[in-house]
């Protein structure tokens, strides 16, 4: 199964525009970045992730590559112990 899988991630990634999934990720990272406010005018934040994480999925990046885009955006939250 797990050979199945990475087949089929090999040939996505073949056949997908890389360009086109590195330039949606640059723009989910740059809407992360940004910091959330409510327009003056019922108008949406400029800081909305959504559409650009449907950029990316329509681009074929994969939820790893996502994930990664965001996690140098906003890092890996580590729980603290309190004992």
């Amino acid at each position: 199964m797990a050979q199945q899988q990475t087949a089929k991630l090999k040939s996505l990634r073949a056949r997908r525009s890389n360009e086109d999934v590195q330039r949606a990720l640059d723009a989910l990272k740059k809407a992360a970045a940004q910091e959330p406010k409510a327009g003056s005018n019922g108008e949406i934040s400029s800081a909305n992730t959504m559409p650009y994480l449907v950029d990316a999925v329509r681009a074929y990046a994969t939820v790893g590559e996502i994930c990664e885009a965001l996690r140098q955006v906003y890092g890996i939250y580590t729980e603290v112990s309190i004992t």
